[in-house]
């Protein structure tokens, strides 16, 4: 019984699914200026994209031991943030396992404000065509904005 059950467990795990998704929130705090990102995507889908580069085993007793950097390495590659013609560079602050949800958090310092901030987020279409990346950014008495990234999709600049 317990194999057959390990079993099922491992072929859920490994069944492709329907939706390639991944959720960014980009809070501007007013009080700290700063950038806060949330980053919120199916675990085995970014390991499945950096299969090559290295196993990642996230929360598991085989965790890779740079996991953190790869994934940062990867996001500085598919995640670009700009705001008056200068690139801005984050700061990894950590990551949570939830489920088969992976969440990163990350950080960009020295932000006066959200206005005029323009993102480009191709995270996963590298690998995954169908893959949507979805962009809110919210602020301090500021309306949450947001924008899907397809495929080649052009960076979008969010304006207040």
């Amino acid at each position: 019984m317990k194999t057959a059950l390990l079993s099922i467990g491992l072929l859920l795990a490994v069944v492709p699914h329907d939706f390639f998704v991944s959720i960014l929130t980009i809070r501007h705090s007013d009080t700290k200026k700063t950038l806060d990102l949330t980053w919120q995507m199916t675990a085995h889908d970014v390991e499945h994209a950096l299969a090559s580069v290295a196993e990642l085993k996230l929360a598991s007793q085989q965790e890779h031991p740079k996991a953190d950097s790869l994934l940062n390495t990867y996001f500085n590659q598919h995640l670009h943030l700009f705001q008056e013609d200068r690139e801005l560079s984050w700061n990894w602050v950590g990551r949570e396992m939830e489920g088969e949800n992976l969440f990163c958090y990350m950080q960009v310092e020295g932000v006066h404000d959200a206005n005029g901030l323009s993102v480009s987020n191709s995270l996963l279409q590298d690998v995954f065509a169908e893959q949507q990346n979805l962009v809110h950014v919210e602020g301090e008495n500021l309306p949450t904005q947001s924008y899907t990234f397809g495929r080649g999709a052009s960076p979008h600049s969010f304006t207040w």
